[in-house]
């Protein structure tokens, strides 16, 4: 598998609240996070997630699914303790959206409005649902996709990790075939592009997994770049692995 990752700050922030982790050994990990609140707990609950995501020992034997869910709870549980026991992190939170690649599929778990995609026969298709008030606002027809790119309350999330004891994570697995490529991406990507045109990106640079990232956020910039922007594309190659960031 070819992996690659980057994080902007973008145009407006001060400091970069967003983290990601690849990894180009078995077990393939791949996530990103974008982290919430004052100071720099922001920034500290992201990397508190990767963290505990990188010091996690996965069990193949066992059902990756119920494995996700339960590195997801804790880490949550880990945020809300630490942000508990020092004032100035008090109610931080991040999203959090990860995959594990193994033989032939993908397993992910997810929660927040980090999105993970599928492209596949130059579609993409969105694998995962925002946990945010636009989203719940699309489902139940009160608004339309197109209104919800942009919409002035997208920032509004309805889970987050951190913020409260219990979550609804999403986790599920798909097969993967030979060319697949996977984005995950924080909302500082998919608030300054449309699906459309990710898609005529990924595109125009496939399959080149490091010109594919660097395509996207220097679009996303010229866009207005008004968050920071975290990207990881995976191409599957089953010829060889190789890692960048």
């Amino acid at each position: 598998m070819k992996l690659w990752g980057s994080s902007d700050c973008g145009k407006l922030r001060e400091k970069n609240e967003d983290d990601y982790l690849i990894t180009g050994e078995f077990p393939e990990i791949f996530a990103v996070a974008d982290g919430m609140g004052g100071h720099q707990a922001g920034e500290v609950a992201s990397a508190t997630a990767i963290e505990l995501i990188e010091e996690h020992n996965f069990e193949f034997e066992t059902e990756l699914v119920r494995q996700l869910k339960e590195l997801i709870d804790y880490i949550n549980q880990e945020i809300i303790t630490r942000g508990n026991k020092n004032p100035e992190y008090r109610g931080m939170g991040t999203t959090l959206t990860m995959g594990i690649k193994t033989g032939e599929k993908i397993c992910y778990g997810h929660v927040g409005d980090s999105r993970f995609y599928l492209f596949r026969d130059d579609k993409l298709r969105k694998i995962t649902r925002d946990h945010s008030l636009v989203e719940k606002m699309v489902e139940e027809g009160k608004i339309t996709p197109e209104e919800a790119f942009q919409h002035p309350r997208s920032n509004v999330l309805t889970q987050a990790l951190g913020l409260e004891q219990k979550l609804e994570i999403d986790s599920d697995c798909f097969e993967i075939r030979e060319g697949d490529l996977v984005l995950l991406c924080t909302d500082g990507l998919t608030d300054m592009l449309r699906e459309s045109e990710i898609e005529k990106l990924i595109l125009s640079e496939y399959p080149d997994p490091e010109k594919i990232t660097k395509s996207l956020t220097a679009e996303a910039l010229a866009s207005g770049g008004s968050d920071n922007i975290t990207i990881v594309i995976g191409i599957i190659d089953n010829n060889g692995s190789d890692r960048g960031d």
